[in-house]
């Protein structure tokens, strides 16, 4: 009856924790709820009493407060959990696309590798190839935030700009509740590794690990998600398309308003084209075949030679 009721308490305290955790998650602003619910409270010290051999926390939510007003003084005086970082401190991922026209569009292709080197960035990926017999590239650049107006205007001096496209996408608040549900999770996978310590059975021992290794993976998860925002942020991407003039002054024209006029000239055009080419066959097919006249008509002759024999 007692080892039953043990793992039963212990499975309770374990749903709760999890519970909380995913609540918490959800809102980053708890955090500063729990702050000052338990200001002074050790990080993953339970408050109440134990239950048949197995501690359990009446106020998870709380003792996950305690663990963040602990942890305040570690993010240098920045803004509390929930608000927003100041302009400098925003988290802003920076893209851009140039269509720059060049007469040289392999010496090109070196210049700008060498201008994304030159501000500590690096070549991400590169193509080439062949439009009308005019060679054409593209090259993806990642280059440090801080630098990446100095390298557009840089870019912009190697050809003629056809085009430019530019786009800011201001992740600052998606960063902070990351950062806000990892430091929740890691709290409760604290409180888990407090209560593995405390069991005393193999099934209590197991259903903790159970949950720990939850909380673990969400970790990782998270973990994962903020180092990604942090490489978009810290490096900026620039995409250059490497055009010959007469290619780029095509494709600009293309981009005009659709003519009725040009629409019926180039149908005109592709009409003789496929009249020219099916004359063409004909001619060809005439001229190889006239070998083939004399024999049609010996095999005619000896046809009627041969019905007018039988009738005889």
């Amino acid at each position: 009856m007692m080892k039953t009721m043990r793992t039963t308490w212990l499975v309770a305290a374990a749903a709760i924790v999890l519970a909380l955790t995913a609540a918490c998650g959800a809102d980053g602003a708890s955090d500063e709820g729990g702050d000052d619910a338990v200001q002074g409270a050790p990080a993953g010290e339970f408050t109440s009493g134990e239950r048949d051999g197995v501690a359990v926390a009446p106020d998870v939510a709380g003792s996950a407060g305690g663990a963040g007003g602990a942890a305040a003084p570690e993010t240098g005086g920045g803004p509390p959990s929930g608000s927003l970082p100041p302009v400098l401190d925003r988290k802003i991922i920076m893209t851009a696309t140039l269509t720059l026209a060049a007469e040289e569009v392999s010496q090109r292709f070196e210049d700008v590798a060498n201008i994304a080197a030159g501000a500590g960035g690096f070549v991400a990926s590169s193509s080439f190839g062949f439009r009308d017999d005019e060679q054409v590239a593209s090259v993806t650049l990642r280059v440090p935030g801080t630098e990446y107006q100095r390298v557009l205007g840089e870019l912009r001096k190697l050809g003629e700009v056809r085009s430019e496209q530019a786009t800011s996408n201001d992740v600052t608040e998606q960063f902070t509740d990351l950062e806000s549900r990892l430091r929740n999770l890691q709290r409760t996978e604290q409180q888990y590794l407090e209560l593995l310590g405390r069991a005393q059975t193999v099934d209590e021992v197991l259903v903790v690990q159970d949950r720990l290794g939850q909380v673990r993976g969400e970790i990782e998860q998270v973990q994962g998600r903020i180092q990604l925002l942090e490489d978009q942020v810290d490096l900026a991407t620039i995409t250059v398309h490497l055009e010959p003039p007469a290619i780029a002054q095509e494709a600009a024209d293309d981009g005009g308003l659709w003519s009725p006029g040009e629409a019926a000239e180039r149908a005109w055009e592709s009409s003789l084209a496929v009249l020219s080419g099916a004359v063409t066959v004909g001619v060809a097919v005439l001229v190889f075949s006239w070998w083939m006249v004399p024999l049609a008509l010996a095999a005619a002759a000896f046809g009627r030679w041969q019905m007018r024999r039988r009738g005889a």
